[in-house]
């Protein structure tokens, strides 16, 4: 699988995951990994978080968008990038 970004600018590159929020693949230089919190309910209804977060890897206009809902400035989520 290649990376949907690299292939658009015209250099393709191998993906390494892919994109949770619209499904295309993505390199190491376009993805970006932010926590996911999962909550469990625990007694008497109260909700808790489970640690540790699990990660959720999106791409640059996935990331943006979900920034966007949450009312946040743009890349807040860690950027990964290669060695």
């Amino acid at each position: 699988m290649r990376c949907f970004d690299c292939a658009a600018l015209g250099h393709p590159a191998d993906a390494v995951a892919v994109c949770a929020g619209c499904g295309a693949g993505v390199c190491h230089d376009h993805a970006h990994v932010a926590p996911r919190w999962l909550t469990r309910t625990a007694v008497i209804n109260r909700i808790v978080a489970v640690e540790p977060p699990a990660r959720v890897i999106r791409c640059g206009l996935c990331q943006q968008a979900a920034d966007a809902a949450a009312g946040q400035q743009p890349s807040t989520a860690q950027r990964r990038r290669r060695p």
